[in-house]
């Protein structure tokens, strides 16, 4: 069988591979062609960040089975394509993990006592003056951490270590285990940013988290606070970082990622008291190393054995369970999602019913449930296989049981989640076309598919409310797909789900929670 490697890997990654007696093309930047011819007759296709794995080279690739990413995102993969055609995409979540925290410690080190600049003025300028480079400690000042997954919890240790004080804002972190680790939970940015002296950035790239930090939230933060950014350069806006840097409100920042690399443009490098490195999270000897045997072994344990180990696509060993699993798979991790979008904080214990009929292969759907629940925190860094690890570090607790009561349906899914000691409920079935359906929020029922954008709103029941919502939909040019209405009795409480095409901006949702007889509206965007 043929491995094709466009990307360098570690030596002993090759090694590895030809020990077990596969065939190799090694290609280092190759050009489209290249990939093309070589891609075309492969089994397997190991890459990192410098490839792309586009729809054309899938469709193009007959005999690929698999494709491993070293690194953690895959981004550069086409996974909607790769599923499709029964490839599954392997990664190594966990190889550069102590890589990124100890740069991101590195980092704040040098941006404290401007170790950069320091030695360019000795080295470069052959001066000894050490007056400019006076720096501050550590000590005695307080840190926020946003995002508390694997990376940002080991900072916050790190920083303990080194006598700060910790604050974090991850709304899927549970307060139990912040409390275990001696984190000070913030539910609002802004409200962490004015108390902290120093701020660590651990968050996907989401839609959500996508220019962060921005003037509004700049002007929010503790004059003189200094910023670290490891994770992912969009999450911050680089021109109004920039202006902060100059006007004094942000003392000093340190970025390893950017918006667009290489970030020659960048309006940050004409900005005083930065400290730049050209992505190097993930750079270390070990690292290289960890990830480049990890997804040689994942790879040549697919290849041989069927066994999908880190796989972000299959949930399951093998794809005819994959394929007979799927409708209550996407069920699970779509009624997780909207479970976690509703409650809009930290679930601390799940609780699981599968009634009635073809609920097999239990764990894999509580992992795909778990993988719904985590998807807005992690972003493209969460899957079926590593979801169960993740909810672990964030205090999440699960439990399941199997009944037969599953009223006027062959199955039914039925999910309680608990923050804060209040449940919510939800329930959900699949047809016999597959899709996912939801049933019930939190008592009210209802009917409506498990996907696209859905604007669910409180309402005391009474006339008008439903009329004034649809005048609003209309004259915003927003069309409704579908719609469901419940209510527990006649002029007491409502509950409406109304499906919609295409998001809803801040201002539309706004308008509609200043109606009269309204309580709340909240978008959910089911991806």
């Amino acid at each position: 069988m043929k491995i094709l490697v466009s990307d360098r890997i570690d030596d002993a990654a090759l090694d590895l591979l030809q020990d077990r007696g596969f065939e190799m093309e090694l290609l280092i930047k190759p050009d489209d062609d290249a990939l093309f011819r070589a891609s075309s007759n492969a089994d397997a296709w190991i890459i990192r960040s410098g490839t792309k794995v586009t729809t054309a080279l899938l469709e193009n690739a007959k005999q690929l089975k698999v494709i491993g990413r070293a690194g953690v995102g895959v981004d550069n993969i086409d996974v909607e394509t790769a599923t499709r055609k029964g490839i599954a995409v392997l990664n190594t979540p966990t190889g550069n993990t102590m890589a990124a925290v100890e740069h991101t410690m590195a980092m704040l080190l040098s941006l404290v006592r401007k170790i950069p600049a320091a030695n360019h003025s000795l080295v470069i300028k052959r001066s000894w003056d050490r007056v400019p480079f006076t720096g501050v400690e550590l000590c005695g000042k307080t840190i926020g951490i946003l995002g508390l997954g694997k990376i940002g919890s080991r900072v916050a240790t790190r920083c303990q270590a080194m006598e700060m004080t910790v604050l974090g804002f991850d709304p899927f972190f549970s307060a139990d285990q912040a409390h275990s680790m001696d984190i000070e939970l913030i539910e609002k940015v802004p409200d962490l940013v004015s108390r902290c002296d120093f701020l660590s950035l651990h968050l996907p790239a989401t839609e959500e988290t996508r220019d962060l930090i921005n003037a509004e939230l700049l002007e929010a933060c503790r004059p003189g606070i200094r910023i670290v950014n490891c994770a992912r350069g969009s999450l911050v806006d680089e021109a109004e970082l920039a202006m902060a840097l100059k006007s004094g409100q942000v003392a000093g920042a340190a970025l390893d990622v950017f918006k667009e690399e290489p970030p020659l443009a960048s309006p940050l490098f004409k900005a005083p008291n930065l400290v730049a490195t050209p992505h190097l999270g993930a750079s270390t000897i070990e690292s290289q190393q960890n990830v480049g045997i990890q997804i040689a072994d994942q790879v040549a344990d697919a290849l041989t054995q069927g066994i999908f180990r880190e796989a972000v696509n299959i949930p399951v060993g093998n794809w005819h369970t994959f394929s007979r699993l799927k409708p209550k798979l996407d069920l699970a991790e779509k009624l997780g999602h909207l479970a976690q979008q509703y409650v809009g904080r930290g679930i601390s214990r799940i609780n699981v019913e599968y009634c009635g009929d073809g609920f097999e292969e239990i764990p894999a759907i509580n992992n795909s449930l778990l993988k719904g629940i985590l998807k807005t925190a992690t972003g493209n860094a969460i899957n079926a296989v590593n979801a169960p690890i993740v909810a672990q570090e964030r205090g999440i607790k699960l439990t399941c049981n199997e009944n037969d009561d599953s009223r006027n349906y062959r199955s039914l899914m039925r999910l309680s989640v608990e923050v804060d000691g209040t449940e919510h409920i939800f329930s959900g079935t699949t047809f016999s076309d597959g899709e996912p359906r939801l049933l019930e929020i939190d008592g009210f029922e209802v009917d409506l598919f498990l996907y696209g954008v859905l604007l669910v709103f409180a309402n005391y029941d009474q006339p008008g409310v439903i009329g004034d919502v649809g005048s609003i939909l209309g004259e915003n040019k927003i069309n409704v797909a579908h719609f469901s209405l419940g209510r527990q009795n006649k002029g007491d409480n409502a509950l409406g789900v109304i499906a919609v095409d295409g998001r809803i901006t801040k201002k539309v949702v706004k308008t509609l929670t200043d109606l009269q007889n309204m309580k709340w509206v909240k978008q959910i965007i089911l991806k």
